[in-house]
């Protein structure tokens, strides 16, 4: 079998699949929020935004803010960390979750979930089209974090 060859490297170089892998995974997340605020601090700011990974900036959409701050319950606007991150994995076919037990709480009342989505073994497990769907409506409160 001969050696196939890409910009130079050797894919049966040892290592070489795990180097791309990570590489990729990198630029994949390189929009991920690496301090998350509290939505109170953020409600606090003129103009709300969080900072990615690379530095640039993560606006937040005020009417966002303020709506999911009208749903909170007493405590929650300083215990919930925006924004929200909804894990993607490839493991996963249909499905994505988040981790954070307060937002899970805030989301299922903003959604009117009722019983639906219970947190399990510390997740809450969404259809896909659902996470994608939130995403897309909580302009930037919700980030999606690909694994």
């Amino acid at each position: 079998m001969a050696d196939v060859r890409i910009r130079g490297t050797v894919w049966r170089e040892p290592g070489f699949v795990d180097r791309w892998t990570e590489r990729e995974a990198r630029t994949l997340n390189a929009d991920l929020v690496t301090a998350r605020k509290s939505l109170s601090h953020l409600l606090a700011e003129t103009s709300p935004a969080c900072v990615t990974r690379g530095g640039d900036p993560w606006p937040i959409d005020r009417a966002v803010l303020e709506r999911i701050a009208a749903r909170c319950g007493p405590g929650e606007a300083e215990a919930l960390r925006l924004p929200i991150r909804l894990h993607f994995s490839g493991e996963l076919e249909d499905a994505c979750y988040l981790t954070d037990p307060v937002a899970g709480e805030v989301l299922r009342r903003l959604e009117s979930f009722g019983p639906a989505f219970p947190f399990r073994d510390g997740r809450m497990h969404l259809p896909l089209s659902l996470g994608v769907d939130l995403v897309s409506r909580y302009r930037g409160a919700l980030q999606q974090v690909f694994l």
